[in-house]
């Protein structure tokens, strides 16, 4: 495998470098970027980014947010709540696999420079969006909480002084339609604004053959109006309000028996065979007759299963923004006023069974209130930027579990601790036959002043600086108890827990770049990085857990060439990673629950490399690479040793491309063939690094061929994705307390047409 890996880097700087003594006269376009807060050209920027423009999200397919990472090198997410739920993004190995909601990841998301507080809010429909940015490597000194993994900025299409537009219409596989379209133009004389709107739905790919009825359905709603008004020259304020609804279909878990006849745990091979089953002996490989004698049908296939339990995720979104920009003289005054709220519900078939063996109720209520202040200044020798930034985010979470209902009949009358005498409903705390309830209240105040400047040493060479000081205070309220109204509500055993914490840090950066000529830019540096603490919710209380801190040494360089036919970027890392917050449903007392704790350290290093070249006008190809090697150190919890492992959705590496052609058709327009693939080498999905959480290596290949009409107005489009059918897991979980895993399913085959119209 490394030999491979090398091979093709090999390959990689060797067509870069061959063709670049080639004459060329296409010319890629100038790619702006925002990510040190200032626009600057991406190539003169000495920061490690992905810049996406629009054009290309809609060539190709983007439809979430966290599409973006099979087109990012070194970047991947997880989905511990299926594809529509909670993700757990990673960059070069730093991230977070939390399912929960208010334990927010080292991946810092910013929507219009706001920044997207809650983990589930962080899964949103790409609605007319400008450019997204991926920044990778610490982003402490200029970005706000929770940066050390990197950030990724969601730009927005801004209002216009001209009337403008465009609409889409959409239908695919599974019953898919889709709508969409955005306008916007001049009010007044000194106000514009732009509408967007973007509606889903489908069916699903699922088939639920326990009712007959079609899973994985989507409806999702998505909705911006900006109003922006220059007062004057120097003063200049942009109004942004936004929402959404999702009322998709909970997502539906494929289930793999774990368990042999007598009880016991099969071996690996026997489980990936499929030759076990759960507690209540389903498998899905084999007919089977529920304990309420009703006959299923085996459903070895990737997109079937039996679920006795349907139900709709139930998500509420809104926002609003204020921007307002002056010049005063030479500098230039920024402030960004945010106000978000969600409303999130998802039930869960947990067991991914006709039997009633587990299912969950997730919800969280969340409200974000966000000011930031940016002071900038440049001339010819220097640049700076300053600023304050505050953070109060408030949230509320509420879980519940039912379990092993389906054994409720046995126990009633049962002499079960906490049950009523008579034991009317057949609760039984001694068997595990309850439905629990926890919540938490959880308040964070964070609050950052930081500084970054830029100095001209020579007119070749700058340094750069950094430095950002955060204060950040979490008050933590929780409960759980069983859930029981004719056993009397028991209370006992349960727990009321309440702590607070506080943590102040001191982050900064240090940073050369050597622009070697005008085609060449080198860089390197020292970065910091840090993560607030937190606290959890156990088993029997509350506790805390410590920051973790990243120091990253990277180099890189930035280069042009061919006449600017041809760009080809790269970069070199290695983090020392201390105190790193780790995630792990562990197994004790032939009990799960989930943990969080600074079990390890870790070291990180890697590499990634990006190459766009137009050999000629009518050809664009786009290829990139991740390198990553990642390790736990002293990683020890209650379960054993697991130092050594590989971090969690860290794939040693990630390979994409995208090949585009154009044939033009004269006064008949043009026709547009593109193919576009990714590759993920295998990851685990837990940091035990247990070989039945893991998903192998894969390939992802997608097609799309476009006519455009001459004068650009009209795009007929067809489409379709993971062409190989590639099935392939997107999380897993261990419940082999009730006799399975939990995995969670990556969408397959799917095909589709777009008709756009812009005006």
């Amino acid at each position: 495998m490394q030999f491979t890996r090398f091979r093709f880097l090999f390959v990689i700087i060797s067509f870069c470098y061959f063709p670049c003594a080639l004459a060329a006269e296409a010319m890629m376009e100038e790619i702006i970027v925002t990510a040190q807060k200032r626009s600057e050209n991406l190539q003169e920027t000495p920061v490690s980014v992905t810049a996406f423009t629009a054009e290309a999200i809609e060539a190709l397919g983007f439809r979430q947010s966290v599409d973006i990472t099979a087109q990012t090198p070194n970047f991947s997410v997880g989905y511990p709540n299926g594809d529509t739920g909670v993700p757990a993004p990673f960059i070069r190995g730093v991230g977070l696999n939390d399912f929960g909601v208010l334990n927010q990841g080292p991946v810092a998301a910013y929507a219009d420079q706001t920044y997207i507080s809650s983990n589930a809010a962080q899964i949103f429909q790409l609605l007319d969006v400008e450019r997204v940015e991926v920044l990778r490597g610490p982003q402490g000194t200029l970005y706000g909480r929770n940066a050390t993994g990197g950030a990724v900025n969601y730009i927005s299409r801004k209002p216009t002084r001209e009337n403008e537009g465009w609409v889409r219409a959409g239908a695919g596989s599974w019953g898919l339609t889709k709508f969409e379209g955005a306008f916007g133009g001049p009010i007044g004389d000194n106000t514009a604004f732009r509408a967007a709107v973007l509606k889903t739905d489908s069916d699903g790919w699922m088939k639920n053959r326990f009712t007959g009825n079609d899973q994985q359905g989507i409806d999702e709603l998505a909705w911006r109006l900006m109003l922006e008004t220059q007062f004057s020259d120097d003063f200049n304020v942009l109004f942004n309000i936004h929402g959404g609804q999702t009322e998709s279909d909970a997502v539906q878990y494929r289930h793999l028996g774990v368990w042999d006849a007598a009880g016991n745990m099969c071996s690996n091979q026997a489980i990936q065979a499929g030759q076990c089953a759960d507690i209540f002996g389903y498998s899905e490989n084999a007919p089977y007759t529920t304990f309420n004698g009703v006959d299923v049908p085996a459903v070895p296939d990737y997109d079937e299963g039996n679920y006795d339990f349907e139900a709709q995720n139930d998500t509420d979104f809104w926002g609003v923004s204020l921007t307002a920009e002056w010049t005063v003289g030479d500098y230039t005054i920024t402030s960004i006023t945010s106000y978000d709220e969600m409303d999130d519900f998802r039930p869960e078939e947990t067991d991914d069974g006709p039997n009633d063996i587990l299912t969950g109720e997730l919800s969280v209520d969340q409200e974000t209130l966000s000011q930031e202040i940016q002071i900038k200044w440049e001339d010819d020798k220097w640049s700076w930027i300053a600023g304050a930034y505050y953070l109060r985010d408030e949230a509320t979470d509420n879980t519940a579990f039912d379990i092993l209902r389906d054994l409720r009949p046995f126990y009633v009358g049962a002499p079960c601790t906490l049950a009523a005498p008579e034991n009317t409903s057949g609760f039984c705390l001694d068997d595990f036959v309850f439905k629990t309830k926890s919540g938490t209240d959880q308040d964070i105040t964070s609050l950052a002043l930081f500084y970054d400047a830029t100095i001209n040493l020579t007119d070749q060479l700058k340094l750069s600086l950094g430095l950002r000081y955060t204060d950040e205070e979490i008050d933590h309220n929780s409960f759980f108890f069983y859930d029981e109204p004719e056993a009397g509500n028991p209370a006992q055993p349960g727990f009321p827990g309440k702590a607070s914490n506080d943590f102040q840090n001191v982050s900064g950066r240090i940073l050369l770049d050597y622009r070697y000529n005008d085609d060449l830019l080198f860089y390197g540096g020292v970065t910091t990085g840090f993560k607030a603490g937190g606290i959890q919710s156990t088993s029997d209380g509350v506790a805390p857990y410590d920051e973790e801190e990243l120091i990253s040494y990277e180099i890189g360089f930035k280069s042009m060439w061919n006449n600017g036919s041809l760009r080809f970027n790269g970069s070199a890392f290695y983090y020392d990673y201390s105190d790193l917050q780790v995630f792990a449903f562990v197994i004790v007392g032939g009990v799960g629950f989930s943990t969080i704790s600074n079990a390890a350290d870790a070291t990180i290093s890697g590499a990634e490399f990006e190459l766009q070249w137009l050999p000629t006008e009518n050809l664009f190809i786009n290829l990139g690479v991740g390198i990553l090697d990642t390790e736990y150190e002293d990683f020890v919890i209650a379960t054993g040793d697991y130092s050594g492992n590989s971090i969690t959705m860290s794939p040693e590496l990630t390979l994409n491309g995208l090949i585009q052609y154009d044939i033009p058709l004269g006064d008949r327009g043009t026709v547009t063939l593109q193919t576009d693939f990714n590759y993920q080498d295998e990851v685990f999905f837990d940091a035990l690094n247990n070989p039945l959480l893991s998903e192998d290596d894969y390939w992802i290949w997608n097609a799309r061929v476009s006519w455009t009409s001459s004068d650009d107005n009209w795009e007929v489009a067809a489409f379709g994705r993971n062409l190989g059918d590639e099935e392939f897991m997107v999380y897993a979980f261990d419940l082999s307390f009730f006799g399975f895993n939990e995995e969670m399913l990556g969408t397959p085959r799917s095909y589709g047409l777009d008709v756009s119209y812009r005006f």
